[in-house]
């Protein structure tokens, strides 16, 4: 006699972790992009490029003064890269997590996709940020 086993039921596992884990990801993005845009308008507040009218005379001193007023921009730049990484690794970490467990497999690629490779359009993002809060305050004169 054989005894029939019931089947196992498979339960249906949730996408919540890879989904997780895809928000955690964007959410470092955006932090990152909102921070280095918040550095690149104080450097344009701070550094003043009409306090040099001479650049012959004083220049050191000027730049000096210059650099005192932006530490504080330069703060932000750091705290926002920080602050991107360490949402970027929760989402990285977590995304693999969902992928080896099949719990939200596809969000779990692509958090890990976008946690991993974020951090170059931040960079990107960076210089252009810092470059456009410099040159819009350039005293343009015909």
């Amino acid at each position: 006699m054989t005894a029939a086993y019931p089947v196992p039921v498979r339960s249906r596992r949730g996408t919540g972790l890879g989904l997780v884990a895809f928000i955690a990801s964007v959410t470092a993005l955006v932090v990152g992009m909102v921070g280095i845009w918040l550095a690149g308008f104080l450097v344009g507040r701070v550094v003043r490029l009409v306090d040099y009218p001479d650049l012959i005379q004083e220049t050191e001193a000027q730049l000096w003064d210059t650099l005192e007023r932006a530490v504080g921009a330069v703060i932000v730049l750091v705290v926002a890269w920080v602050v991107h990484a360490l949402v970027a690794l929760w989402g990285l970490i977590q995304g693999i997590v969902a992928t080896s467990l099949g719990r939200g497999r596809g969000w779990g690629i692509a958090a890990i996709v976008l946690a991993s490779s974020g951090w170059m359009l931040l960079l990107a993002f960076t210089q252009h940020a810092l470059l456009a809060g410099l040159v819009g305050l350039m005293p343009f004169t015909f």
